[in-house]
């Protein structure tokens, strides 16, 4: 398994939170799936895709834990000045190719590595253990330090995810701690994600014409983004409307009379105040 690329398992969707015993509740942190591979003081870092992406951050490459050997799971992130995980940095630096702006990166935007699993440990695989094994193990190889720490859990899941509403965070993971790993599968009874969305009424104020997409307008008039998840019939209705409010057109957009509203879901705002994974929810009916 070590320095090897491996599929992770996935967490399932879901619109509840298990209130069972045997759960706990971590974060769901707004960055991206990492695995990382350590053997005799030499690290390896792999996407959930399976890129080798070790190079993108030279801030962990001097990573030392008091065994020989692991593979641990979690998410790289890293944290605004609220001290809150933004997707938006996170996603420079793993954009970057260049070494000048890697290192540029390094300084500006320092990476952190949540682990919250541990599925290789001093030669033996962890795969087939409980999760609470796999857990107690991990607090064994990791102390907290500003590069990497384990992913806090908690035991009642509904006040963390009042907390995260509060603050605005993506959402909660709950697990089973009885359950074993499986690669690359998405059980529905191991681990649970409960997604933080949000809710809000938009402008269609054009259309996008190479690849699908509703341009759209805030309450304000301030542009919020690319709506690309609509469903087919909704599609098709309002583009026989759309026909009578077009206003001008270039190469990529026809521009509309922002007459037209709907209510989106989105996960959450990035940097610049657009609706990340906006989808449609319904057309709003002026009275």
């Amino acid at each position: 398994m070590l320095f090897t690329a491996i599929k992770p398992m996935l967490v399932h969707p879901s619109d509840y939170i298990p209130v069972k015993a045997n759960y706990i509740h971590q974060l769901k942190l707004d960055g991206h799936r990492a695995l990382l591979h350590f053997n005799d003081g030499a690290i390896m870092i792999y996407t959930r895709h399976g890129n080798e992406v070790t190079y993108k951050y030279p801030e962990l490459q001097n990573l030392q834990f008091p065994v020989s050997n692991c593979i641990l799971d979690g998410e790289m992130i890293c944290f605004d000045s609220d001290n809150k995980p933004c997707f938006d940095s996170l996603m420079s630096r793993f954009r970057a190719t260049r070494a000048g702006k890697i290192k540029e990166l390094t300084d500006l935007l320092p990476v952190h590595f949540s682990a919250f699993d541990i599925l290789f440990l001093n030669g033996e695989s962890l795969l087939n253990k409980p999760l609470a094994d796999r857990l107690a193990a991990l607090e064994t190889v990791i102390t907290n330090t500003p590069y990497i720490s384990i992913c806090p859990t908690y035991s009642d899941g509904h006040e963390l995810f009042n907390s995260v509403e509060s603050l605005g965070l993506e959402g909660i993971v709950s697990k089973n701690l009885d359950k074993t790993y499986t690669m690359d599968a998405r059980p529905t009874n191991s681990f649970l994600k409960i997604k933080n969305y949000q809710y809000a009424t938009v402008k269609i104020a054009g259309i996008r014409k190479q690849k699908f997409g509703w341009l759209m307008l805030g309450s304000d008039d301030r542009y919020k983004g690319v709506l690309e998840f609509v469903p087919p019939n909704e599609r098709k209705s309002f583009y026989q409307i759309s026909k009578q409010l077009i206003t001008s057109e270039d190469k990529d957009y026809i521009y509309l009379d922002p007459l037209i509203s709907c209510e989106v879901k989105y996960q959450c705002l990035s940097k610049k105040g657009y609706m990340r994974s906006a989808s449609f929810q319904k057309f709003i009916i002026k009275e």
